[in-house]
């Protein structure tokens, strides 16, 4: 007699135990405080599923659409991205040779489906990766309120091939950070999401600008001007005790909660991104993002002629190491850029060394502490096996073990408090 699936999953091709087990340890490990139940707690996957479609019927046209071929790059910079006004732009994928055929759902499966993808990180920061053939079973049937979301910016070994099914739309030609290859902040994904998965409302990293290019299914864009208030745009001023801050919590209780307010610091659009479309968010807009359907997608964040003064100036203090090999880089390969880069240093009255250095002492004094805790627990388990401890000889070896000191290793490069979310998703 077969017994009934367990954790809401149905029979699927791959041994049950097998794809579930790993599900599970995934979920447990980028979301410690929930339980397995309270991944479905609020209904957003089942009775409440709905709602989503709802919303999406409602959306607004205030985001403009441009068909690719009608709108030229230089239209694109007077229009949209030199003022700084969100756009959605038909047709790249088709008008610019994408082998679009590869981005169908199964076949995206059984070319990667042995490799495994980034779906968040754990309470320490580290990176947890899910196989993408399990990732897939859990698809078919999983009814969660904020599903897991493959959503990854590395492409070693066999995910390389993704890098070669599509190219940098060329309403996008700059890259200026290009210049600086050398452990360059992360800047593209591949996001493959489940219906009702997202990314929580955020600013994408160091003011950079984003494009977002739709290949498979829908996404429904809740998007802020830069000017909104962080704790009006992120739901805070309406958010009660036993919410969430996930996209599906922010589209279907916080966002009803703050139109009924009629703040004048809230002025959402809301628009739906559908396949073959590429929407342009600029630097320092706000968006939460929630997945209509099963969708894939891939995204690049950027600077550029129009925003390098923003970026520039958020870079030099949120990555202050890197900042330097940037400029260099940009002395040997375009000094144009590095002297532009100097005179808003000298506008702003700005001194890179001393904030290095400063950022250095504050390292060494976090890893003195480090070294000393470290000391304690050393001596506490020597003592209790009886043993004394050379301190000295630990220290020594304790230090060995650590990473060169680079004052980047604990400033912060996202603009808000998301993890996955630094990218538009």
């Amino acid at each position: 007699m077969n017994q009934a699936p367990q954790d809401g999953y149905n029979q699927d091709p791959l041994p049950f135990e097998d794809w579930v087990t790993h599900v599970n340890t995934a979920k447990r490990k980028i979301r410690s405080e929930l339980s397995l139940e309270d991944w479905q707690k609020y209904g957003f996957g089942r009775r409440r599923a709905h709602e989503f479609e709802a919303l999406a019927f409602a959306a607004d046209t205030a985001v403009p659409r441009e068909k690719h071929g009608e709108l030229s790059v230089e239209e694109f910079w007077e229009k949209y991205e030199k003022p700084g006004r969100p756009c959605l732009i038909y047709g790249v994928p088709q008008e610019e040779g994408w082998a679009c055929e590869r981005w169908r759902w199964d076949d995206f499966f059984k070319r990667f489906g042995q490799s495994h993808f980034k779906v968040g990180k754990d309470d320490h920061g580290q990176t947890v990766r899910l196989r993408a053939d399990y990732f897939e079973q859990y698809t078919r049937t999983q009814q969660d309120d904020s599903p897991v979301y493959l959503f990854d910016n590395h492409f070693r070994h066999e995910k390389k091939a993704i890098l070669q099914d599509y190219h940098v739309p060329s309403y996008f030609p700059d890259d200026y950070m290009s210049f600086c290859e050398d452990d360059r902040p992360p800047y593209r994904w591949v996001g493959v999401g489940p219906r009702h998965s997202g990314t929580i409302m955020h600013q994408d990293p160091l003011c950079t600008s984003a494009w977002n290019t739709l290949l498979l299914g829908r996404k429904l864009w809740l998007l802020l001007a830069p000017d909104a208030p962080k704790r009006v745009a992120k739901g805070k001023d309406v958010m009660q005790p036993e919410d969430d801050d996930e996209a599906c919590n922010h589209f279907l209780d916080l966002l009803p909660r703050k139109r009924a307010r009629q703040d004048p610091d809230f002025q959402p659009i809301l628009c739906v991104q559908h396949p073959g479309e590429t929407i342009f968010v600029p630097g320092n807009w706000w968006h939460c993002v929630v997945n209509l359907d099963d969708t894939i997608a891939v995204t690049q964040n950027y600077v550029g002629r129009h925003n390098f003064p923003q970026v520039w100036r958020s870079c030099r203090v949120e990555r202050p190491c890197w900042s330097h090999r940037w400029l260099r880089c940009m002395e040997a390969k375009c000094p144009d850029l590095a002297a532009w880069a100097k005179r808003l240093n000298v506008e702003d009255g700005f001194d890179m060394n001393e904030l290095r250095q400063k950022n250095r002492m504050r390292l060494l004094q976090h890893r003195r502490r480090r070294a000393l805790n470290a000391l304690k627990r050393a001596k506490q388990r020597s003592a209790a096996k009886g043993l004394e401890l050379d301190e000295q000889a630990f220290l020594v070896q304790w230090q060995d073990s650590q990473e060169a000191i680079n004052s980047d290793s604990t400033a912060s490069t996202t603009s808000s408090d998301s993890s996955e979310t630094s990218a538009s998703s």
